[in-house]
């Protein structure tokens, strides 16, 4: 018997050994790729945690400084890659608010952990081509994994790692119609605008942006809540029924509040004294009347009376000034009026928390009619704030190197350009924005 079966026992026995050996590789190829399958469910799980904690920590931060200019000094900076603190209840700055977010979606357990980067100017190591940020956060969300099937072939753990970068950077656009209802933005009668930089417009009316007569509208790029009526196409088209937004200078400080101890009254010169002006409280606003007027850098509080010029013997020039125009019970406030045939010359501070900010309107004050006038030879260098005023303005000549509109409405019937060269402010365009960069 033993003769007759043997060889086929044996080749039976060799064959059990081969397939034994076969199915090793099997196996361990079906673990891989489970396992694989897992880690891609753990890879997206940590990708979302540092997406959060990276926007939780962006918004809150320009929630918290908006645009203004930022150092290691004040905010949290971290050149390498920095553990999160554990078991974050209540978070006492934004880095910590991002590490709290990521611990929410999961990332607290044993084998997990959470890491952050910041920094001020410059951009994410990681996330290179965006230009300089005035804030950026990189957070990296690290899980090690045990394999399960895999191990067979030795490999018995693996790492996941997801990062995630955001940054608040310089708008695209300077002009900003915030008024939900209602024509926003309007360019009538022969009028030219030229802008380096984009218009938004938070209306939802069909004519939220408009061009009348002979007018032309030229802007790289046109963000409107919702539609346009224009007798020449724009180009390019504009983007329309965009997301409404909120005021982009919200959190920008107010330089001062009442009560306010007068340095002036109703403060106008005798006509053709040509007086230099230094700042100060002006109560009852700046009248230029019959004169030019020479303002000295700093911060000038009109409580009440606004500022007005009144004809072509009315000139005005001042750089390194800001204007906050307020009231109080005494002082009923008062729009600016500058003439369209004055001589206006105004170039706002280029460091300070103000660095940009020509004009700031405040932010309680009634609906009014502001006017920029000075013709196409005006210079209005700076951010013109005014969130609850409708602006005509007639004219703003290419020498100012940047100028940017926010206002309830905006009405343009002169030549008028708008530069966007942020060069000389630390922080570059003083509206920012956030973006997820990685």
């Amino acid at each position: 018997m033993s003769s007759k079966y043997g060889r086929p026992d044996r080749q039976r026995g060799q064959i059990v050994m081969l397939l034994t050996l076969a199915l090793v590789p099997v196996f361990g190829m079906i673990g891989l790729v489970t396992d694989m399958g897992y880690m891609h469910f753990v890879m997206m799980t940590a990708q979302t945690a540092a997406e959060v904690a990276a926007q939780a920590a962006i918004i809150d931060m320009h929630a918290t400084v908006g645009g203004a200019v930022l150092s290691c000094a004040t905010v949290t900076c971290a050149s390498t890659a920095t553990a999160c603190p554990t078991n974050i209840t209540t978070p006492t700055n934004s880095i910590q608010r991002g590490c709290m977010y990521a611990q929410h979606h999961g990332f607290t357990g044993v084998n997990q952990s959470v890491t952050y980067q910041a920094g001020v100017a410059g951009t994410p190591p990681t996330a290179t081509g965006i230009g300089p940020a005035t804030y950026w956060v990189t957070y990296r969300a690290i899980q090690k994994v045990p394999t399960m099937f895999s191990a067979i072939l030795g490999n018995t753990s693996s790492m996941v790692v997801a990062r995630s970068s955001a940054a608040i950077i310089g708008s695209s656009d300077c002009i900003y119609a915030l008024s939900p209802i209602g024509t926003g933005f309007a360019i009538s009668g022969s009028a030219s605008v030229t802008s380096a930089c984009g218009v938004y417009v938070d209306s939802t009316n069909s004519s939220a942006l408009t061009t009348g007569g002979s007018s032309s509208l030229s802007a790289p790029d046109y963000d409107v809540a919702g539609n346009v009526s224009v007798h020449t196409p724009l180009s390019p088209n504009p983007n329309l029924g965009v997301a409404q937004m909120s005021d982009p200078l919200a959190s920008l400080p107010v330089p001062a509040s009442a009560p306010y101890i007068c340095g002036h009254i109703n403060y106008s010169a005798p006509n053709f004294s040509n007086p230099t002006l230094n700042p100060g409280v002006y109560c009852g606003g700046i009248n230029v009347g019959n004169n030019s007027y020479t303002l000295n850098p700093g911060t000038y509080i009109l409580v009440g009376g606004g500022l007005s010029t009144q004809s072509t013997n009315s000139s005005m020039s001042g750089t390194g000034v800001m204007f906050y125009n307020t009231y109080n019970s005494t002082y009923s406030y008062a729009p600016i009026s500058l003439a369209a045939n004055s001589t206006v010359s105004l170039k706002a501070p280029t460091s300070g928390t103000y660095a940009g900010i020509l004009i700031f309107e405040d932010r309680t004050a009634p609906a009014s009619s502001d006017t920029y006038g000075g013709g196409s030879t005006a210079v209005y260098e700076g951010t013109i704030y005014a969130k609850n005023a409708a602006i005509t303005m007639s004219g703003n000549s290419g020498i100012a190197a940047y100028t940017l509109l926010v206002a309830a409405t905006i009405s343009m019937v002169g030549n008028t350009q708008f530069n966007n060269d942020y060069t000389t402010l630390p922080g570059g365009s003083p509206i920012q924005k956030i973006a997820m960069v990685e």
